[in-house]
């Protein structure tokens, strides 16, 4: 999907255009240096980050719900959900090149973005209605990770690649759940899985 099929999709404003523009313009920029998305995918970024990270907006109906965006790396798709105006989000990697990327990115654009630095195991008492993630970790230690952060309403919203059914049946000899899987609509054979209640076999 190209970048005006996108605008046009998410009705985005001309303010979130700007925003994002220049979110691609950094990480093209500090990609160079850092690496903090693959090579390829940044000539069609609007396709592969900001279209793939903001269909995760069409699952959650209320701005104001709390999310956080586990091993967050370049703030994908924390960043798109925060532009887009979901701002009640914690954005977590254990990487400080990753975060100190967000925190010049939101300070740059005048922007309030939570960070933290640290492994998302080691945080505690916090509980959120959404977690999502992207491209961080096998959906076993995704669940596990999840507990940390789940009340009894949470929704997880993973973006999967093409190998999300093998992960689910690897997750399901730890884990009762059950789960919706939808085609992404990004390109790349992905897609984002839903889970609502999960418990530990």
């Amino acid at each position: 999907m190209n970048k005006n099929s996108v605008i046009n999709k998410y009705n985005l404003s001309r303010k979130q255009i700007d925003l994002i523009d220049n979110y691609i313009k950094k990480l093209k920029k500090s990609n160079k240096i850092h690496n903090l998305v693959g090579p390829s995918t940044i000539d069609v970024a609007w396709d592969r980050h900001i279209n793939d990270s903001l269909q995760l907006s069409t699952f959650i109906s209320k701005k104001n719900a709390s999310i956080v965006d586990l091993g967050t790396g370049a703030g994908l798709p924390g960043i798109i959900l925060h532009i887009f105006g979901h701002t009640n989000i914690l954005l977590i990697d254990s990487k400080m090149k990753k975060i100190n990327f967000i925190k010049e990115f939101a300070h740059e654009n005048s922007l309030e973005i939570k960070t933290i630095c640290t492994r998302v195991e080691k945080i505690k008492n916090q509980k959120f209605d959404f977690i999502v993630c992207r491209a961080f970790a096998p959906l076993i230690k995704l669940l596990d990770y999840s507990r940390f952060f789940t009340k009894k309403n949470t929704s997880l919203l993973f973006l999967k690649g093409r190998s999300v059914k093998k992960e689910i049946e690897d997750a399901k000899k730890l884990f009762n759940f059950k789960c919706d899987l939808y085609p992404s609509k990004s390109e790349g054979d992905g897609f984002v899985l839903k889970i609502n209640k999960y418990k530990k076999l």
